[in-house]
């Protein structure tokens, strides 16, 4: 596999997909990523002097409340573990961010990806579960004496940063294993998870894994774990984590 060959055909993708437009004195960008109503993303950015604003004019948050997702104790505390996670802030349902010109393209590519991950919190107000499933994999990890690290991050051979939900640490049996949680399992998630695994384990050593979490809670499109599989990422579906071959991946 030629990882760069695929990140220089991704970030290609990427420029003929994104298009522009003026409005007053924002650009309206839309974005190739698609929402849980299958609508593309799309940001909104303003320039002072040598710093950019970003917003969402409001649309991921006001979204989620139109599908009557709410607010509760837990999920705000999700909500803002998410903001912290990307460097983007809350201004009353507004998400914001800002950036300098230097460094426009990493804050941008960020921007949308806590759009994503906010976005994917609608499915669990359909599925009407009492916790979240980020806390799920952790009580579970917790359960089974599985160690890990939270929330970490790497720079990947395209310059642009990813963030993982847990890495469990090499040791003398098992290789270095990052993980992803992922609540809504569809091809867009997928899409964003492979990108970012692509450019990430080109800096990782060479025996490094991903393994990814599917909710089968919630409707897993078809042909995702294929997708993952074919790109070598071990798939474990969440009513099968108990499963011997599950928790030999996640044991030390």
């Amino acid at each position: 596999m030629d990882i760069q060959e695929l990140i220089n055909e991704y970030a290609a993708w990427l420029k003929r997909e994104i298009t522009f437009d003026k409005i007053g004195e924002y650009y309206e960008i839309t974005t190739p990523y698609l929402d849980n109503r299958n609508d593309y993303l799309q940001i909104y950015v303003r320039q002072e002097g040598r710093n950019i604003y970003f917003s969402d004019d409001c649309a991921t948050i006001n979204e989620l409340k139109a599908n009557g997702f709410q607010f509760t104790s837990n999920r705000k505390n999700y909500l803002q573990r998410i903001l912290n996670q990307y460097g983007v802030a809350l201004d009353g349902d507004e998400l914001i961010t800002k950036a300098s010109v230097d460094d426009f393209a990493l804050k941008k590519h960020l921007f949308i990806q806590a759009m994503l991950r906010i976005d994917d919190m609608f499915i669990t107000s359909k599925a009407k579960v009492a916790s979240l499933f980020l806390d799920d994999i952790q009580e579970f990890f917790n359960e089974q004496d599985i160690y890990c690290s939270e929330n970490v991050q790497f720079t990947g051979v395209s310059g642009f940063s990813h963030n993982y939900d847990f890495l469990l640490q090499r040791s003398k049996d098992k290789p270095e294993r990052l993980c992803q949680a992922v609540n809504n399992p569809n091809k867009s998630s997928m899409g964003n998870i492979l990108f970012a695994w692509n450019d990430t384990k080109g800096v990782r050593r060479r025996d490094s894994q991903l393994i990814v979490f599917l909710n089968d809670r919630n409707n897993i499109t078809k042909g995702i774990e294929e997708g993952f599989s074919n790109y070598e990422a071990k798939v474990i579906r969440w009513s099968e984590r108990y499963k011997k071959e599950n928790l030999n991946l996640l044991v030390a």
